[in-house]
């Protein structure tokens, strides 16, 4: 028994340690996202008098998952400016606000003003820069 043991892992450890090394990534890597119990309660935290930046994504998306180092130091940096939402595309309200604003390609980024009107879009890869200027120019309007 042991003999088959160290033969499947001389054989198949490479495999073994590779897969392993995925799911632990993917673990660390996926967003647990904002839960919201209705779309009314996802619009008024959208419109309750402060910037908001929502990213749509979804944990099968790779561009996501391999983007959620950036989007956590996004996050810390614009915290004394910003609201960040993110948005699981595959539960709803999530879904709904995503159709509602056409998303059609993952992970999506919104930049809302206080009132909850869409001032930036981006989609694919963040760009963080980008997302942070706009950010900065809402909070020195005060909006």
């Amino acid at each position: 028994m042991k003999e088959k043991i160290l033969g499947f892992l001389k054989e198949d450890g490479l495999t073994v340690g590779i897969i392993l090394a995925l799911v632990i990534g993917y673990f660390v890597l996926r967003t647990p996202g904002d839960s919201f119990e209705s779309l009314g309660e996802l619009e008024a935290q959208l419109a309750q008098g402060r910037p908001t930046v929502v990213q749509f994504y979804s944990n099968r998306c790779s561009i996501c998952l391999t983007s959620k180092p950036r989007v956590d130091q996004l996050e810390r940096d614009i915290a004394d400016q910003a609201d960040m939402l993110r948005l699981d595309v595959r539960a709803a309200p999530g879904n709904q606000l995503a159709y509602r604003w056409q998303v059609s390609g993952l992970p999506t980024f919104f930049v809302l003003n206080g009132e909850g009107e869409i001032v930036h879009r981006q989609s694919g890869s963040p760009k963080t820069d980008e997302i942070r200027a706009w950010v900065n120019t809402l909070s020195e309007l005060g909006n």
